[in-house]
């Protein structure tokens, strides 16, 4: 690099227009303007970018005071490049312009052949989704962020021709026949997110696909008013972050692979609250018996509280999950979080991987942690040394105070004698409980080669709890037990960001 700078040559120049495009991707429509300025080759590159993308909130009040030149430029340059494909064309532009000038960009975007459109705009009534839109043969990806705005659908629908992506954001669902037709006429539909819709007129939502991969409930307002249905056979993906639901009922989930669980419900602390456990026991149980053959299992705290005063009554049979490689769940270290566990374990007997989410404060999101490696430990080896430091586990001393039994040593959990290899703690704090859960799985897990330990953000770390875990004898001889702390990662709060 400094025999180029001194040579000045430039590298990035050099870069195939491809990824010069997929760079410039990513930046709003004036900043590629400005880059035309560098050279001439830099000028053709940014002429006939397949890229467009402007968010007004970056310069709101420059725009009020040109808006009439703002949005003739934006016109002209969509459509003075007719002969170049679009490949993404997205618009953040909240109020600012009327709905027939919007109607044109649509249009316009359409006769480009435009593959993925992502518009956020507030409507100010009911928005139809345009005919050039719904017949445009070259979309596969749709993402709408209204506002709050209805969304309908045009006379004689027909679905969309190419559609595998559709993506509904802050959108009024209002009439369940239209809302039906929408995701069970799309054909290649594969992968259906609906975040933070507003399901207030909605008695039934009705999702019935033959193509659908992939389906995403993210937050979102009166899902207790409403009763949801899947049936989606070629279905791999479910996740359900959102407020319980009146009812739920899937069927016919044949493909299914990954079911992520994790109700919301914020007037809900504890049953003094007049909550019903029992009500979302019965409905998790409902939803993970339909689906025996995942792989992937993540349950939250409301529904394993749920299962748990359904198990204590006995009103639930067990399910038997023969496919379950991977266990996520989110769990205070009591006795009803802990039971449920157990029970879990014990109908996985090909459980490979279990996750064990214990912060009380941190948001649950996958891929959100960065993790900064506080040390970590092998086992004492005869034969051979590992590299890191060895630590010779000493005779078991005083047995902490646990106030709960973890599990009948006459039992047998199979998963633990013979699959689960790895086990991760999030959100350690030191305390007597947690000590005992992992005094549990060290002297249980017979084959387990990873545990790590993730410290919560707030808990006071020190050697002292160090050792006392390094304490706690094992029985594999192959775990590496770690250490880990962690910051959660910036989230952005742009919608745009995550688009």
């Amino acid at each position: 690099m400094e025999t180029s700078t001194m040579n000045e040559i430039d590298r990035i120049s050099s870069l195939p227009v491809d990824i010069l495009h997929n760079i410039l991707s990513n930046l709003c429509i004036f900043d590629v303007i400005h880059m035309s300025v560098l050279s001439k080759r830099w000028k053709c590159i940014c002429t006939i970018i397949p890229y467009f993308r402007f968010d007004t909130s970056y310069c709101t009040s420059l725009l009020y005071s040109n808006l009439e030149k703002f949005k003739e430029f934006m016109y002209t340059f969509l459509i003075s490049q007719n002969t170049i494909n679009l490949v993404r064309y997205t618009l953040s532009c909240s109020d600012m312009l009327e709905s027939t000038y919007m109607l044109r960009l649509i249009h316009a975007t359409t006769r480009r052949n435009v593959q993925q459109l992502v518009l956020l705009f507030w409507h100010r009534e009911p928005f139809v989704l345009p005919h050039c839109l719904v017949t445009c043969e070259s979309l596969q990806v749709l993402k709408l962020n209204l506002c709050d705005d209805v969304l309908k659908l045009p006379n004689h629908f027909d679905g969309f021709r190419q559609l595998k992506f559709l993506h509904l954001c802050s959108v009024k669902l209002s009439d369940e026949h239209l809302t039906n037709c929408l995701f069970s006429k799309c054909q290649l539909l594969e992968n259906l997110e609906l975040i933070d819709c507003n399901l207030k007129r909605m008695k039934l939502l009705y999702i019935d696909s033959a193509s659908l991969l992939y389906i995403t409930f993210l937050h979102g307002d009166y899902y207790d008013n409403c009763e949801i249905k899947i049936s989606c056979p070629a279905l791999k993906f479910l996740k359900c972050k959102c407020q319980i639901p009146k009812d739920i009922v899937i069927k016919n989930l044949f493909s299914i692979e990954y079911v992520d669980i994790n109700f919301q419900d914020n007037d809900v602390k504890c049953d003094d609250f007049g909550f019903s456990f029992e009500k979302t026991g019965i409905l998790v149980h409902k939803m993970i018996k339909e689906v025996p053959s995942i792989s992937v299992l993540k349950l939250c705290k409301v529904s394993l509280k749920g299962l748990y005063e359904e198990i204590r009554q006995a009103r639930l049979s067990p399910i038997c999950f023969n496919k379950l490689k991977s266990l996520k769940l989110k769990l205070g270290v009591d006795e009803d979080h802990m039971q449920v566990m157990i029970q879990l374990l014990k109908y996985s007997p090909n459980l490979e991987v279990l996750k064990l989410w214990c912060d009380e404060d941190g948001e649950w999101r996958e891929n959100s942690l960065m993790y900064y490696e506080w040390c970590d430990f092998w086992p004492a080896r005869e034969d051979q040394g590992r590299g890191h430091e060895v630590f010779h586990p000493t005779p078991l001393g005083k047995k902490l105070h646990c106030t709960y039994k973890m599990h009948d040593p006459e039992e047998s959990i199979v998963c633990l004698d013979s699959h689960l290899k790895s086990i991760q703690l999030i959100g350690f704090k030191d305390e007597e409980n947690e000590i005992e859960l992992l005094r549990f799985f060290l002297k249980n897990a017979r084959v387990l080669e990873k545990l790590t330990i993730v410290w919560a953000g707030y808990a006071l770390k020190s050697e002292e709890a160090l050792k006392k875990v390094l304490n706690i004898p094992r029985t594999s001889s192959q775990v590496l037990l770690t250490f880990h702390d962690a910051k959660l990662k910036r989230k952005s709060t742009n919608w745009l960001d995550y688009c």
